[in-house]
């Protein structure tokens, strides 16, 4: 269990003020973004800054809308700071964190790697109280009913569980550094 975190943000924040409070986050929202879009975090968040007609940006108004990314080979990267009001998920905005899993889990599996940094992720938020989603359990999370997000080849049932494994793994660690041992 050793998550990286590539903190690409001052690549990738378009600095446009979409302050929350961190109070009202509760949940982590997993998403899929298919890779023709761009295959890491920087090259995904210039697609959203375009915001011409029918353009990644048109529908988010130009922001990027996921605070971490997870590449297929599992390197983790941050685009958005956890206090910033990423356009996700329709009414759950302000409460919810976002990831994109890079890929189409409509007609792939995750790979391993990713899977593993994506319970890993999901793990340490659990610590901090959040529950995990897809975008398409969400009600009136999208604008479509029939979104596949993230996609049934991405077991959202073993990816909670898997989770729950991981945020205990973290608390033993985190117990384990300081000196106090199960």
């Amino acid at each position: 269990m050793i998550l990286k975190i590539r903190d690409v943000i001052e690549l990738c924040d378009d600095k446009k003020p979409r302050s929350r409070k961190w109070e009202k986050v509760d949940r982590l929202v997993v998403h899929r973004i298919g890779d023709s879009l761009g295959n890491d975090a920087i090259s995904i968040s210039e697609k959203f800054n375009d915001q011409s007609r029918f353009a990644a940006g048109s529908f988010t108004g130009g922001n990027v809308p996921y605070h971490f990314f997870i590449q297929k080979s599992g390197t983790v990267e941050q685009a958005l700071e956890l206090g910033d009001n990423a356009p996700h998920a329709r009414r759950f905005n302000t409460r919810a964190l976002a990831v994109a899993c890079i890929g189409d889990f409509r007609v792939e599996k995750p790979t391993a790697a990713q899977y593993q940094s994506l319970s890993e992720l999901c793990g340490l938020f659990k610590l901090l109280g959040l529950s995990i989603w897809g975008h398409d359990e969400l009600p009136g999370g999208s604008s479509s009913a029939s979104k596949q997000c993230p996609g049934p080849l991405l077991d959202l049932n073993q990816l909670r569980a898997d989770a729950d494994q991981a945020a205990a793994n973290w608390r033993d660690h985190l117990l384990s550094m300081h000196g106090i041992r199960k």
